[in-house]
C-alpha cells in the first residue's frame, strides 16, 4: 500500500495541479498540502475526502487514498447481481427495454458486456451467425478479433483507431492495470496504421458512425454513452450505458422491421 503523501502527489500531478492550485480548490494552505505529501502531517479522513472530491477522483481512487492514510473505505463495491443493486438492475433493464427497437447495452469500465436489450441480442446473433458462445464478452477485443467484428465493420480502421485513442486517454488519466492490460492486448492485435494520428480524420459528418456489414446491407449507427451521475458505489460509478441510433433511413427501417 503506497504512503498517503506520495499517492496524493501522484493524483495531484495527474490532474496537472500545483500544490497551490490544490490548496486553493480545497481551501487549505499550500504549506498543509506540502506537509501531507512529505509525510510531516497526517491528514484527517475528512481532509482526504475533501482533496479527493476537489480533484474529482474516481471512487476507487478515493478509497485507495483513504486506505493509504489508514482509514476505512468510504465507498462500496457491490456486485451488480447483489440484492442491494436490485433497484439499479431494474433501472438498467427499463432503460434498455425502452430503447428497443434499437440496440443498447450496459458495460463496465473495462468494456466488458454486462447486459443488453432484445435488439442488441438479435443484432449480435445475426452478425455473428448465431454463434452460441462468443469467444469474449469484452467489446473492444470483439472489435479487434477476426472471428468477431473486425471483418464485419466496413470502416473498421476509423472505429478501431477512435476506440484505441479513447482507451489510451484512460490509461494516461487513471493508470489502472486493467486498462493498461487491455491496451497492450489490443496493440498486439494488428491495430490500424497511424491510429494515433489518422491520415483521414472524419470530416463528413457531426459524429463517427460504425458501419456494420450485414450481407448486402450496411447498417450505419452512432452511439451515446450514459452514466449514473450520483453513484456512491465503485461498480455503479463505472457502469456505462451505450445506446445505438440509426444514422440513415436504411438502418432505421432495418431495426424497425427486424424487431417487430
Amino acid at each position: 500500500m503506497p504512503a498517503v503523501g506520495p499517492l496524493l502527489s501522484e493524483y495531484r500531478k495527474r490532474n496537472r495541479l500545483s500544490q497551490l492550485d490544490l490548496s486553493l480548490l480545497a481551501d487549505v494552505s499550500s504549506r498543509h498540502i506540502s506537509f501531507i505529501e512529505t509525510g510531516r502531517t497526517r491528514p484527517s479522513r475528512s481532509m482526504l475526502l475533501r482533496l479527493a472530491d476537489v480533484m474529482n477522483l474516481p471512487l476507487q481512487d478515493s478509497n485507495l487514498l483513504l486506505n493509504s492514510g489508514g482509514y476505512a473505505p468510504a465507498f462500496s463495491e457491490l456486485d451488480l447481481e447483489s440484492a442491494a443493486m436490485e433497484p439499479v438492475r431494474y433501472a438498467l433493464n427499463l432503460i434498455l427495454d425502452k430503447h428497443n427497437p434499437y440496440p443498447a447495452l450496459v458495460m463496465d469500465g473495462y468494456y466488458n458486456l454486462l447486459m443488453s436489450n432484445q435488439a442488441q441480442q438479435k443484432l449480435m446473433s445475426l452478425a455473428l451467425e448465431n454463434l452460441e458462445e462468443p469467444p469474449t464478452n469484452n467489446l473492444l477485443i470483439a472489435l479487434f478479433r477476426e472471428d468477431m467484428f473486425r471483418k464485419l465493420v466496413a470502416n473498421w480502421e476509423e472505429v478501431a483507431g477512435h476506440m484505441l485513442r479513447r482507451l489510451r486517454k484512460q490509461v494516461l488519466a487513471y493508470g489502472k492495470p486493467a486498462h493498461e492490460n487491455l491496451y497492450e492486448q489490443l496493440l498486439s492485435m494488428q491495430p490500424p496504421k497511424n491510429w494515433m494520428q489518422p491520415e483521414h480524420p472524419q470530416d463528413d459528418g457531426p459524429m463517427l458512425t460504425m458501419d456494420l456489414k450485414m450481407g448486402d446491407l450496411t447498417l450505419s449507427t452512432f452511439t451515446t454513452l450514459s452514466q449514473f451521475g450520483t453513484a456512491l458505489d465503485i461498480g455503479m460509478e463505472e457502469l456505462l450505458i451505450e445506446s445505438y441510433f440509426p444514422a440513415d433511413e436504411t438502418t432505421r427501417s432495418f431495426f424497425l422491421q427486424a424487431n417487430n
